[in-house]
């Protein structure tokens, strides 16, 4: 029988679009008896410096990860970064102007659903974000106002790809992102590679260097993680699980640790971050 321990390395706070505190989350996830979990908000770090004493205290092992979300080849490809320690410099200072340019993006949104006549304002769902400023954070002002009943509606018909009031991510490619990564002296994983619907860019991502997939995912089926994992195994990549939870009320989000994974994945892991940070691409 294949051993398993519970670790989730894709989950997101209240410093993004995630429903719980960086602190709750772990609280969550002693709770379940998991050993080891990676916040992953989207293009901020700052949840993970928030807990990582506590973290720390409490022996869980936590691994300071980050979201970069990209449009490209006509879908949206995310790429998870993960780092043993703190990235280097050159990759806070993008992850400063992804902030700016989410502000930039939410102004936009908040521009095309007024003209939809949606009337909600960016002051609004500035005072909902905790921290990066997301899509979940203009929907929660639209359910506020009754223009849609929850996130799926919302999507649906206004803020998912090639809807109305869908607005691109800045112009950062997946390829840049992981090479970002790599320069921050982390490793780059493509997430829920089965979510990109091509396996093609998939294997391209690989081939341009990331260095994982996130085959054990909720979403996957038991023939995708198999696949996936293949495919990780065919370029020597690693695998990774996560639940991509971002709490109660979220879009697709599941329990934290509700994805389980064998624990050489995590072990693994665990080695290639270690690698990674000892030898940067570059350093500062």
């Amino acid at each position: 029988m294949i051993n398993k321990k519970k670790f989730d390395l894709h989950i997101h706070s209240t410093a993004s679009d995630g429903t719980y505190s960086p602190k709750e989350i772990v609280e969550r996830a002693l709770s379940i008896g998991a050993v080891a979990i990676a916040l992953t908000d989207h293009d901020t770090i700052d949840g993970c410096v928030e807990i990582s004493d506590f973290a720390k205290k409490s022996g869980l092992e936590l691994y300071t990860g980050v979201e970069l979300n990209t449009d490209a080849y006509g879908a949206e490809i995310d790429i998870l970064g993960y780092f043993w320690s703190m990235p280097y410099k050159t990759f806070l200072e993008m992850l400063r102007k992804r902030q700016a340019g989410r502000i930039i993006r939410a102004k936009k949104i908040v521009n095309r659903l007024n003209d939809l006549g949606i009337e909600i304002t960016y002051n609004r769902v500035r005072e909902i974000a905790h921290g990066s400023v997301c899509r979940p954070h203009v929907i929660e002002a639209m359910v506020e106002k009754d223009y849609v009943s929850d996130q799926k509606e919302a999507f649906e018909k206004y803020l998912g790809l090639g809807k109305p009031a869908y607005v691109p991510h800045d112009e950062l490619t997946p390829e840049q992102a992981i090479q970002y990564i790599s320069q921050g002296g982390g490793i780059s994983v493509v997430a829920h590679p089965g979510l990109v619907g091509n396996d093609a860019i998939v294997e391209r991502l690989l081939k341009e260097g990331a260095q994982g997939l996130e085959a054990y995912y909720p979403m996957h089926s038991v023939e995708l993680i198999k696949k996936y994992s293949k495919l990780a195994e065919k370029y020597n990549a690693i695998v990774t699980c996560g639940s991509d939870s971002h709490g109660p009320k979220r879009k697709k989000s599941f329990p934290i640790g509700s994805m389980t994974a064998p624990s050489y994945v995590l072990n693994i892991f665990r080695m290639k971050l270690k690698e990674a940070q000892k030898f940067p691409e570059v350093k500062d």
